[in-house]
């Protein structure tokens, strides 16, 4: 049952890879893809200002003892 399903998967597969049509859909879709990848990873990043004054936990933390002893 698995063996006639990827045998069918792969038939369509080369019927479609065959079709001029489906082949430039695909590609359009790859550019579309790749222009909202770099619209979305491109807001995502920020610059040194925005950590600038702002200090990890080890820092915070650094004075402080912790354990039994701090009771």
């Amino acid at each position: 049952m698995l063996w006639e399903t990827l045998e069918r998967v792969n038939r369509l597969r080369q019927q479609a890879l065959a079709n001029p049509e489906f082949v430039q859909s695909a590609k359009e879709h790859e550019e579309a893809l790749q222009e909202q990848e770099y619209h979305y990873h491109a807001k995502k990043k920020r610059s040194a200002k925005d950590k600038q004054g702002k200090k990890s936990l080890a820092d915070i933390y650094k004075e402080v003892e912790f354990g039994a002893d701090a009771r």
